[in-house]
């Protein structure tokens, strides 16, 4: 299934991978004059958090002056903390527990350009158990292998064989791509690997679109619905490669 998306390239060359594809689009989205990546193609908004927080890791080795750019972007626009998921997603972050209400506010405008980030509230969240992201999230920043399955199978309790319907999804009617790549990153953080639906993964795979980046959301009737973002193209590539480690964990049994 993961050979699906390897293209055929020259002799010599490295195969090109979803996750590659993912890397060339979120370099295009790459704006010199303020060293950030527009939210998506011909947008005039640009997220410190979790835009391009996320890109700067995950464009470190394909894209290291990109990824150095974006670093020195959001030490000049004052980012010093966020809520911890990304840092959750390459390690773990002791800010991300317990979950918070966030809002969403602007840094500045440069021209018609401006530059949002989101930003962590006193406000503990309740009902956080209620989204699977969070319940990934969770799963994630647990220490204790059980307690980190748990919270993963609640999650998935939440699949329904076309995605994750939690609250948000039920509140929108569409599903979020995002959430199919969280449950395969934290599937593979967990010790003992749990098995991931066939159908999230084809899914998750089916969503990238031709310009390589990943599409938002989607109809429960597969149809593709928004445009390819920097937060979900981040996201689905860090879910291709986790698939990888599945793949290769599964292997070795």
């Amino acid at each position: 299934m993961l050979a699906a998306g390897v293209s055929s390239v020259g002799a010599g060359e490295p195969p090109e991978t979803p996750a590659s594809r993912g890397r060339e689009f979120l370099a295009g989205l790459f704006d010199p004059e303020l060293g950030l990546l527009s939210e998506f193609r011909s947008a005039r908004v640009y997220w410190l958090s979790h835009d391009n927080c996320l890109a700067a890791r995950v464009l470190a080795k394909s894209h290291p002056r990109v990824s150095k750019a974006i670093d020195q972007a959001l030490r000049r626009e004052g980012l010093k903390e966020t809520d911890g998921k990304t840092e959750t997603l390459f390690g773990r972050s002791p800010h991300l527990l317990p979950f918070h209400e966030y809002k969403l506010t602007d840094v500045r405008k440069a021209g018609e350009k401006i530059i949002r980030t989101e930003i962590k509230t006193p406000r503990p969240m309740k009902d956080w158990e209620e989204y699977a992201d969070l319940l990934f999230f969770a799963s994630m920043a647990q220490e204790k292998p059980a307690e980190a399955r748990r919270l993963w199978d609640k999650a998935m309790e939440l699949w329904d064989g076309k995605g994750l319907a939690d609250a948000a999804t039920k509140g929108q009617g569409s599903y979020a791509t995002y959430k199919l790549a969280l449950a395969v990153i934290a599937a593979a953080r967990l010790p003992e690997k749990p098995g991931v639906p066939k159908a999230l993964v084809d899914r998750l795979v089916a969503l990238q679109e031709e310009s390589g980046g990943w599409v938002t959301n989607y109809s429960a009737a597969g149809k593709q619905i928004g445009v390819s973002n920097v937060e979900t193209t981040c996201l689905a590539i860090l879910g291709y490669e986790a698939l990888q480690t599945l793949a290769s964990k599964e292997r070795k049994k």
